[in-house]
């Protein structure tokens, strides 16, 4: 199998996760949160309603992204993004946020892929999210 299709492939399985992540989470629980872990991809994921920046509307919010070292380079978090904003995942998530950023590189992608920078909070990392 080629990168491009193992990358799919990855996607295709943290979504279906994710789809069922977030039905497993009761509205009145208000936060969950759980590991995603494969061979390819690594995420903290949080699910909650109550973010500062957009209170009331779900937002899955993902920290600590590993990608295994062979499938870097080939756009992994950008189609993450991308498949996030299409709205075609089934999730009724409507932001994501992107947590304990460390990378300044990382962060000018984000604001380059239209992330806005969360102001709440004196995290030593900063936060990004983005509205769907």
């Amino acid at each position: 199998m080629d990168s491009a299709t193992c990358l799919e492939t990855e996607l295709d399985n943290y979504f279906a996760w994710l789809t069922h992540f977030e039905a497993s989470v009761p509205r009145a629980q208000n936060v969950a949160s759980c590991w995603y872990r494969s061979p390819m991809l690594q995420a903290y994921t949080r699910y909650s309603w109550f973010k500062p920046s957009t209170p009331g509307k779900p937002a899955l919010c993902l920290a600590n992204i590993t990608v295994a070292g062979d499938a870097r380079g080939h756009g992994c978090f950008a189609r993450l993004v991308q498949r996030f904003l299409d709205g075609n995942d089934g999730l009724k998530a409507r932001v994501l946020y992107v947590e304990n950023i460390a990378s300044p590189r990382f962060e000018r992608w984000l604001l380059r892929a239209g992330f806005q920078r969360c102001m709440h909070g004196a995290c030593e990392f900063s936060a990004y999210y983005l509205v769907r």
